[in-house]
């Protein structure tokens, strides 16, 4: 067997919960927006951190506010789809369509709004993990089919829907929202000036990185 093939063998896969790590996957990230946000105010006050929460970037382009809503926009997306799935398997799947977006609105610019959102996020979340009653529920879920719409290309308006997973999806928006997460840290250090040391650990980092320093160090 190859030294870096899993061990595991695909009963074993079977068996594996695999709502939970993304359930603490998604509320990680949400979490550490919250923390951001606290920090702003403690750092200058309410008054400053919103107009911080707002302030572009040269570096990135944008604004940690942008970056919150564009990430936030994924998120409560695929939450809401999931809380809502049934796992009847004859109904038609349900659609995430991501690029359906209202951009430049108060939750860029509404610190206080933004936190709501993300409570509320938290909120669906936490009620999925306390919905969660066996493996073989959850997984039900999981793998419940979803169709996920994408704008691909610049020359056409038209959607791309593609097949997926309410599993896949969680997946995919919180590895989404932790690159949006690394963007929100060069703003927060390079342009407000905040030390890396305040933010907390892991701030805009993908569990493959963390892992990879941990082996070198």
């Amino acid at each position: 067997m190859h030294p870096l093939q899993p061990s595991h063998s695909s009963a074993d896969t079977a068996m594996t919960n695999v709502l939970h790590p993304l359930i603490k996957s998604n509320l990680g990230i949400l979490s550490q927006k919250l923390a951001l946000l606290d920090l702003l105010v403690a750092r200058n006050g309410a008054k400053q951190a919103s107009i911080d929460f707002q302030t572009m970037c040269p570096i990135v382009g944008a604004s940690i506010g942008q970056h919150f809503r564009h990430s936030m926009d994924h998120i409560e997306l695929a939450a809401l789809v999931a809380s809502s799935n049934s796992t009847d398997s004859t109904l038609p799947p349900r659609a995430l369509h991501y690029d359906l977006r209202v951009r430049g609105g108060t939750l860029e610019k509404d610190m206080i709004e933004s936190r709501k959102r993300i409570i509320g996020v938290i909120d669906i979340f936490q009620s999925l993990r306390t919905r969660s009653i066996d493996i073989d529920g959850d997984n039900a879920l999981t793998s419940s089919s979803v169709t996920s719409y994408f704008n691909l290309t610049a020359d056409s308006n038209k959607e791309i829907g593609l097949p997926s997973t309410i599993g896949r999806e969680l997946g995919f928006v919180a590895h989404h929202a932790i690159h949006h997460m690394a963007l929100v840290k060069i703003i927060a250090t390079k342009t407000l000036d905040i030390d890396e040391r305040e933010l907390p650990n892991g701030f805009g980092k993908a569990p493959s990185t963390i892992l990879f320093d941990q082996h070198q160090a």
